[in-house]
């Protein structure tokens, strides 16, 4: 929770919506268009679902975040907070430790 909260707050510092997918819909109609829909749906990160489907889209979902963990949080930690490379890496190696945890079940609200 740490490193999310964190790199929330650090996107915003940056003048940088980190999650504009609420306000997509919205920002669709004022720019004219009609019968927008709205769907959402939940991404599991992880191979934690016991859905066959969600199983695999977990588990792509989780090599596609490992392997921009770092590319997404370094620049942000160390130049929007001032936190040294040193720290990032620490707070990162458990970041992935707690992803691959199968008794967290975490998820996108996309």
């Amino acid at each position: 929770m740490k490193w999310i909260n964190t790199l929330l707050a650090a996107s915003r510092d940056f003048k940088r919506d980190p999650c504009p997918g609420p306000k997509l819909a919205q920002n669709m109609r004022d720019a004219g268009f009609q019968d927008v829909q709205e769907m959402r749906y939940k991404l599991p990160i992880g191979p934690w679902p016991k859905d066959k489907f969600l199983k695999t889209v977990g588990s792509w979902n989780l090599i596609q975040i490992e392997e921009g963990l770092e590319a997404f949080t370094l620049r942000l930690f160390t130049q929007v907070l001032g936190w040294q490379q040193e720290e990032v890496q620490v707070l990162l190696a458990n970041v992935r430790k707690d992803l691959r945890d199968p008794k967290i079940h975490a998820q996108f609200d996309l």
